[in-house]
């Protein structure tokens, strides 16, 4: 999947879980996930503090804003940047997988 992946660092985070193509650069020693909460890996974070930190209610200021996330810094909109709010300028072209999904074909 990402062939010319030399190294690639998520430590320090609190993740708890990867995928198999992510297993597998694991395996290579390419992607560094140590740290972390992801059972069934080494040198990840103590049961304890996973716990600690899941257990945490954090409230969003602005709950919206966690379904946007932009592709290009040209997208941001300074007004709506200051309300905290980020939207997209242009709307993303329909997904073609519905398509698939059409009984006609």
């Amino acid at each position: 999947m990402l062939p010319k992946l030399s190294a690639l660092t998520l430590n320090n985070n609190y993740f708890t879980q990867v995928g198999p193509e992510c297993r597998k650069l694991i395996l290579k020693k390419k992607l560094d996930v140590r740290m972390n909460c992801i059972l069934g890996l080494p040198s990840q974070r103590s049961l304890a503090d996973c716990d600690a930190f899941f257990s945490k209610k954090v409230k969003c200021p602005n709950e919206r804003s966690m379904r946007y996330v932009p592709c290009k810094i040209s997208q941001l909109n300074a007004e709506d940047t200051s309300k905290g709010l980020v939207t997209p300028e242009i709307a993303p072209a329909p997904s073609p997988s519905y398509a698939a999904l059409n009984r006609n074909r």
